[in-house]
């Protein structure tokens, strides 16, 4: 696999898992868990693929459509 290839699929695997938080997210809220430990360590979880995934953005490294 060369270098293009596995940047690929490192950037999939880190849009597919801050989708996934997402909706684990989601499915805590909807328990009425937000205040947990689980929760808290999830959405911090998030907030790095965010980060993340806006510097891919930044440099224009994700196709937006």
């Amino acid at each position: 696999m060369d270098r293009l290839a596995r940047f690929e699929k490192a950037l999939q695997d880190i849009l597919n898992e801050y989708d996934r938080l997402g909706k684990e997210l989601e499915e805590l809220r909807n328990e009425g868990k937000s205040k947990t430990t689980k929760f808290r360590e999830l959405l911090g979880k998030k907030l790095v693929y965010s980060m993340i995934i806006t510097i891919f953005k930044r440099y224009d490294l994700i196709d937006m459509s």
